[in-house]
């Protein structure tokens, strides 16, 4: 029979009792971030800039505009539009698939010996780099298409036009997050349905501040020159003012950061 040193035994019967599940951040950022390529969020965040592009522009080569000489213009302004009301919907697709995909990894988690809130704060974190690939992705698309017309001078646009947008775009995911986990998938869904049509309606009203997911699509109405509803803007409206959008990207990062303190609070007090 072998021999343990002297006081191993002892030492072992002390850890136990004080033993402390505690995952790095980069472990749950990882870990959430591998469970989420394996599903739609993935794909997703592929698809949507490709099935902007794509469609979009085949009708925008037919339109009145592309007849007089328009038409990279007009795919620009057409695409940015839809990639600011559909990202309120985006919000809703994320957080609502990634919760029910996971629901029953999350029970198990949930037992072990460590904040709840790490894992709802890590899966915001894995969701915020999978759109902001996808904003990245919407950037390279619309550049080479910028090439193929002779218009790289509009390189900034496209830039700020796609991530401006998506940094406005966090609060709604922030807000989808705490919904989806307290009234559950559903109630998300009809947030995100509600986030486009408030988009498309009252991005360019004066109320615009006080309904986050109206924010993704006021960063565009500047951008692109156009109003809400995809109407080109006259040269000296006052919709073209760019100080709105400092001010969208930091009430958008503010208001994320609230809504996961009061989720995580939510969720480590949340009865399994």
């Amino acid at each position: 029979m072998t021999r343990q040193p002297p006081g191993t035994a002892d030492r072992a019967e002390e850890a136990v009792p004080g033993a402390v599940d505690a995952p790095s951040w980069t472990t749950v950022f990882g870990t959430e971030l591998l469970r989420l390529r394996r599903g739609f969020p993935f794909w997703y965040s592929i698809l949507m800039p490709a099935a902007l592009i794509l469609p979009l522009g085949i009708i925008t080569v037919f339109s009145p505009e592309a007849q007089a000489g328009r038409a990279w213009q007009t795919w620009l302004q057409v695409v940015l539009m839809f990639w600011g009301v559909l990202l309120p919907m985006s919000a809703a697709l994320y957080a609502g698939v990634a919760e029910r995909q996971d629901d029953d990894a999350r029970r198990l988690l949930y037992t072990y010996a460590f904040s709840r809130g790490r894992l709802l704060i890590g899966k915001f974190l894995a969701l915020t780099a999978l759109s902001l690939a996808s904003s990245i992705l919407l950037v390279l698309l619309l550049t080479l298409m910028g090439a193929g017309f002779g218009r790289m001078q509009d390189l900034p646009t496209i830039v700020a036009g796609a991530l401006l947008p998506w940094a406005a775009f966090l609060g709604s995911l922030a807000l989808c997050l705490l919904i989806a986990n307290v009234w559950g998938f559903t109630a998300t869904m009809c947030t995100g349905v509600a986030g486009m049509m408030f988009g498309a309606l009252l991005a360019d009203k004066v109320v615009w501040w006080v309904i986050p997911l109206a924010w993704p699509m006021r960063m565009v109405v500047p951008l692109a020159g156009i109003e809400a509803s995809g109407v080109p803007l006259p040269d000296e409206h006052p919709l073209h003012d760019l100080t709105v959008l400092p001010a969208g990207a930091g009430l958008s990062l503010a208001l994320a950061a609230v809504l996961l303190a009061v989720g995580a609070r939510y969720v480590n007090r949340k009865e399994l």
